[in-house]
């Protein structure tokens, strides 16, 4: 088993670069997420690593084994694809041990393995059946069965459970993460759903337009969004936003929004005093706003614009400082339409950003 390594990966196609400048380190073990929005790079990248493209600069390394120009068979990496790819004329167990088919692996040999990993996925019932015969969610056991089964240093799974319906994309992502920690092998995952991310990874590289916007653990990814498309794109629902102004209050150090003055804390006073610009972004998640239905000072007058019942929560909708800010809530508050409540945002769970949105949106002060 071996760790991974990109060294300033780029891969451009014409003149719209894919890819830019790409580096990362994946230790041997560890079950990374490359995530964001479609055309970010994220497949064109696991596509380099499993050979199917050609970077344009840059090297890509599996141990100590420079494998940027071997042929895609001899890098010894199992990948899934997005669409599954089974073979639909073959049975569940001879689409698993397929791999091994071609490589020449005796019949008996082939069969034992097969045994071995259908045991694993908990599929073994399903090895004389068609795979036309079977769910979506046996389906994508199979082939994660098909990677498995050619024991390799690295696993590529590109969109592996984008397919699935809510409740098996649910139970799929403990699976896969279970299985990772089982084969104790090196995972490179690419998902455009950040929920798949923070619920799988040990690490996650969150990508925009080819570039590298942050890597991290989900816990710091979600709550230390590098700048302003991080804290947007990671999160459901996703972090507010609002544009503010540094100012002082009663001698106190905090931000102008709109009409209102929001205290900064102890901690980010410091990085709000040596910022150079007066204008910056103010970003709270919407699961630590405090409603209250009586006014106090610094709380912020709101009326209800929208409310989505969610179960075990509610995500209310407000229109604040001509943005849509929302709040997750606990189902028994039950507010109504154009309901006035008064917002606590609490200095402590507040976010602040440059506002300078040039590079990936603007990068975190505090």
């Amino acid at each position: 088993m071996a760790s991974v390594r990109f060294n300033n990966l780029s891969r451009s196609f014409g003149t719209v670069p894919a890819v830019r400048d790409l580096s990362i380190e994946v230790p041997d073990g560890t079950l990374l997420c490359l995530v964001g929005p479609s055309g970010c790079g994220k497949t064109t990248t696991l596509r380099m690593v499993a050979g199917l493209e050609t970077p344009d600069a840059g090297e890509i390394w599996v141990g100590e084994q420079n494998i940027t120009k071997l042929e895609p068979r001899a890098r010894q990496i199992g990948m899934m694809f997005q669409g599954f790819a089974l073979y639909p004329h073959l049975s569940v167990g001879e689409n698993i041990g397929y791999p091994l088919k071609v490589r020449g692996v005796a019949r008996a040999e082939r069969d034992k393995r097969v045994a071995e990993v259908a045991k694993l996925l908990d599929i073994e019932p399903l090895i004389h059946r068609s795979v036309q015969q079977i769910s979506g969610g046996q389906q994508q056991r199979v082939a994660l069965a098909r990677a498995i089964i050619q024991r390799p240093q690295l696993y590529l799974l590109d969109e592996p459970i984008s397919s699935l319906d809510a409740v098996l994309r649910s139970t799929m992502r403990g699976e896969i993460k279970r299985l990772q920690k089982m084969l104790s092998t090196a995972m490179i995952v690419v998902t455009h759903d950040q929920l798949d991310a923070l619920s799988m990874a040990d690490t996650i590289a969150v990508m925009k337009d080819g570039v590298l916007q942050q890597l991290g653990s989900p816990d710091d990814v979600y709550s230390r969004p590098a700048n302003t498309f991080v804290a947007g794109f990671v999160g459901e629902p996703r972090m507010n936003l609002l544009p503010g102004t540094i100012e002082r209050h009663d001698g106190r150090l905090g931000v102008r929004t709109g009409d209102h003055w929001l205290a900064a804390s102890e901690k980010a006073r410091p990085e709000l005093e040596k910022t150079k610009a007066d204008r910056v972004t103010v970003g709270i998640r919407p699961s630590v706003v405090k409603v209250h239905r009586t006014a106090a000072p610094e709380r912020i007058p709101a009326r209800v614009y929208v409310a989505e019942p969610e179960g075990s929560r509610v995500i209310y909708e407000f229109r604040l400082i001509d943005e849509i800010f929302k709040v997750e809530s606990d189902p028994e508050l039950r507010l109504q339409m154009e309901e006035e409540v008064f917002l606590e945002l609490r200095p402590e769970a507040l976010h602040f950003f440059a506002a300078d949105q040039s590079t990936g949106g603007g990068r975190r002060i505090a």
